[in-house]
């Protein structure tokens, strides 16, 4: 069976083994609840906003003084690599910057009531996978990446919204990438494994299947 493999599916074997193995091998997913219209707004008018200054050859104000370089131009939308074990490992980066040495590395776009004083692990996840994606599709690249969060301020909402950029500088590890994608082959060519003692969705499954 051919797997397809993603930061996001990544990040759910590190949360659950079991909730990976059903949702890859037996196509039975996680329940979702609704999901917010406003982000996914954010992230359109954020796209927009840097396309629109790429198409300057200018770096986007908000980030002026923050990073050196210039938004890449003509980058994938979707980065994809074969691993030599057949699994396929895909990531849709949301910007990209090419550093003054030519560099290319991935900016990604958060949205947020306000500044996180720890980035998640899921996001750290998430670059690490762009990182060794860009080694692997040969891209000259280095071992960061950005985040970016955008932020409400306090404002007079007649007058416009205030959003504010804070930048992070990550350092990336892309081999950790490649230990997941390693990690996620053996678990997908063996039985289902145990669940995570801390996975909700699994303890939930088995006190409904057992009160019955």
């Amino acid at each position: 069976m051919e797997y397809k493999l993603s930061p996001s599916s990544l990040n759910l074997l590190e949360d659950c083994p079991q909730c990976f193995w059903l949702a890859q091998v037996k196509k039975i997913k996680r329940p979702t609840g609704p999901i917010s219209s406003i982000p996914i707004k954010m992230d359109s008018i954020i796209k927009h906003y840097f396309n629109k200054y790429r198409e300057l050859n200018k770096l986007p104000p908000l980030l002026q003084g923050k990073i050196t370089g210039r938004l890449a131009i003509a980058m994938p939308k979707t980065l994809q690599y074969v691993e030599e074990n057949g699994i396929i490992l895909t990531g849709r980066p949301d910007e990209y910057v090419e550093l003054e040495d030519k560099s290319i590395v991935v900016l990604d776009h958060k949205t947020a009531s306000k500044p996180p004083e720890v980035v998640h692990s899921s996001y750290k996840l998430q670059l690490n996978v762009y990182g060794y994606l860009l080694k692997m599709m040969r891209y000259k690249t280095t071992n960061k990446a950005y985040l970016a969060y955008y932020c409400p301020d306090d404002c007079e909402l007649h007058n416009g919204m205030c959003i504010n950029c804070t930048l992070f500088e990550m350092k990336t590890n892309p081999m950790h990438a490649k230990e997941l994608v390693k990690k996620a082959y053996d678990i997908l060519s063996g039985p289902m494994p145990e669940p995570s003692d801390n996975c909700q969705y699994c303890k939930w499954t088995e006190e409904t299947y057992e009160s019955k």
